[in-house]
């Protein structure tokens, strides 16, 4: 096997500091440090020659044996990346990101050809089209897929115009957690749960428009098939329902560790954050807590590994998407130490342990006979999408209404 080089300095610097950083302080420095962040120059994929002319640089160091990826926290970890290092004689370089804005911000000041590949929440997929910074892929190169869920073996959201463009690779939902040592889960089934007045104050919000009003719009309309496709009375009632639920909130922030610790302090009780978000609590055994998805549903996040159309190594691009697609792959991502997350390849459970497999929910559901409550969650939620018959703009200004209250 070839010595595989160095990873450049400037390029490597955020990866360096996150894996620096225990999953707590990086959460903590991440929340402070990504606005500053983005006002900087930053190296990224860029769709177009135009913007690398704008910037004034050039792809730095492409290479054949360094593989440049952009990516939420956790695929950069080494017990996530290190094999596809060692199978292929290569060097993984990551840039993070803090949500699919900023992902693009990067995007846009940055040269042409500077990332291989990137890891895209499936709404944005559609965005990255319009830019044409993807390039389509070949589902020949992912055997694994016909091991996948069948949700995520065709999910609209990774295909534009019948063409894939990005491959699954890690889920989660934003259903309710709460304390089930003060609030007996019997109690817990529907969103109406949480405008009880007996919950004034205890409530931690996610600070994300499109999962807070997406899970309002199913508490209203469950039967509605997408819940981002409202009439404009419909997102007034969506507002309504969530001033309604305003006085019980105590914390809105996208600090994921905040948000645990308020849990674990007492501060709240419960709140639409979903699994994910509380799972590493549990597994540092805080047994108390849990996450339901209600009678009405939930909403979904989706991460997919896609390809830049400016690679100088889609090659070696294409094999990290089918690497990312593997069971194995998948039961470390899962189990990464930034946040928890669920495999859309369902023979993730084949390396998980019994420990692993209860804390995720790769176990039989008694109440769904012949599946696993992984996939009988995952039935019953909503894919996160942009909003369909007003802009985004109406809808975050309802929101940060509603966060000003």
């Amino acid at each position: 096997m070839s010595q595989r080089p160095r990873p450049s300095a400037g390029f490597n610097r955020e990866a360096q500091l996150l894996r620096a950083f225990s999953r707590r302080r990086f959460i903590q420095f991440a929340s402070t440090a990504s606005l500053a962040a983005v006002s900087t120059r930053l190296i990224g994929c860029s769709p177009s020659g135009d913007t690398a002319a704008t910037t004034g640089g050039t792809p730095a160091g492409t290479s054949g044996n360094t593989l440049r990826v952009l990516a939420w926290p956790g695929y950069d970890e080494p017990e996530v990346i290190r094999g596809f290092e060692e199978e292929y004689g290569v060097t993984v370089e990551f840039k993070t990101y803090l949500g699919g804005e900023q992902m693009l911000q990067f995007f846009n000041q940055s040269p042409a050809g500077t990332y291989d590949a990137l890891i895209s929440d499936g709404e944005y997929v559609t965005k990255l089209v319009a830019l044409g910074a993807i390039a389509p892929i070949d589902p020949s190169i992912v055997p694994n897929l016909s091991d996948y869920h069948p949700v995520y073996q065709d999910f609209s959201g990774f295909y534009e115009d019948g063409q894939m463009m990005a491959v699954g690779t890690r889920f989660g939902n934003y259903g309710i957690a709460f304390n089930q040592s003060i609030i007996p889960p019997a109690e817990v089934t529907s969103w109406e749960f949480l405008l009880r007045e007996d919950l004034a104050g205890k409530l931690a919000l996610f600070d994300w428009y499109l999962p807070n009003m997406g899970n309002a719009s199913l508490a209203l309309f469950p039967e509605n098939p997408d819940p981002y496709n409202l009439t404009d009375a419909q997102l007034e009632e969506v507002k309504a329902w969530m001033l309604r639920m305003k006085p019980n909130v105590a914390l809105v922030t996208p600090n994921v560790q905040d948000i645990v610790n308020a849990f674990i302090n007492g501060d709240v009780t419960a709140g639409p954050v979903g699994d994910w978000v509380i799972q590493n609590a549990i597994a540092d055994g805080n047994q108390e807590f849990t996450a339901i998805v209600p009678e009405e549903g939930a909403i979904r996040w989706s991460e997919g590994a896609v390809i830049c159309a400016d690679s100088p190594n889609p090659e070696l691009a294409q094999s990290w998407v089918e690497y990312m697609s593997r069971p194995e792959v998948q039961a470390r991502l899962a189990n990464a130490q930034a946040y928890k997350g669920l495999a859309p390849n369902l023979k993730v459970v084949e390396h998980l342990n019994d420990e692993e497999k209860q804390l995720l929910g790769y176990v039989a559901d008694p109440d769904n006979a012949g599946k696993l409550v992984v996939e009988s969650q995952l039935e019953r939620t909503r894919a996160r999408q942009l909003p369909t018959q007003q802009d985004e703009k109406a809808w975050q200004d309802i929101y940060n209404e509603f966060k000003a209250t």
